[in-house]
């Protein structure tokens, strides 16, 4: 009787240790990385309230329930607060979109309105070109928007955005080959001084 062969290879123990080797060590790779993520990770609602710490000095006394509230096209408010010395606070995310920045991840502002003034605005996010667009986040280029009302920004009824504004009122000033990256900023506040109309005025 002919023995029948077969073609099977035997497993080589040696290949075998190095599967289960490589598979523990990817494991344990994964399982580190988690832990890191876990412990190094910023809530960001913690983010946001960083961010507003570092650009206004009155300490946030508390947090508006902005559920429900309709932004206005092209914007997303994020957060609002109240300061302790009665300042608004609007944290505002303005997408790239018609004539609107040049970044996908469109850009972040929070913009601090008083008694129906603004008191201060500042970048918190944005991935702007230095030089060009991240010209328009400059503390010196921002400051032209401190002390101007709002009752003088004009905010569409239909809540559609539209640029060149052309409606009289505010324009700030362009940052120079940077028109859209200037209207994204323009945005973000308006975004501000509608939501500052709802929570602070009632409406506007």
């Amino acid at each position: 009787m002919k023995k029948i062969r077969s073609d099977r290879k035997k497993l080589d123990p040696e290949s075998v240790k190095i599967v289960v080797s490589l598979t523990l060590i990817a494991l344990v790779a994964a399982l580190l990385l988690a832990g890191v993520n876990i412990f190094t990770r910023v809530d960001e609602a913690e983010e946001m309230q960083n961010a507003v710490a570092e650009n206004y000095s009155s300490p946030v006394a508390s947090e508006i329930d902005i559920s429900g509230y309709d932004d206005l096209g092209g914007t997303e408010l994020q957060a609002a607060y109240i300061a302790e010395d009665g300042a608004y606070i609007f944290l505002v995310h303005v997408a790239k979109g018609n004539r609107i920045g040049y970044s996908a991840d469109g850009v972040g502002l929070i913009t601090v309105i008083k008694d129906g003034v603004i008191v201060k605005v500042a970048g918190y996010s944005h991935s702007e070109t230095p030089g060009l667009g991240a010209n328009a986040f400059q503390e010196d280029y921002l400051m032209q928007y401190s002390g101007v009302n709002v009752a003088d920004i004009y905010i569409p009824e239909d809540d559609t955005l539209v640029f060149p504004d052309n409606s009289g009122m505010f324009t700030p000033e362009k940052v120079t080959s940077a028109t859209y990256t200037t209207n994204a900023v323009f945005a973000g506040v308006k975004g501000a001084v509608k939501a500052y109309g709802v929570f602070a005025e009632g409406s506007l």
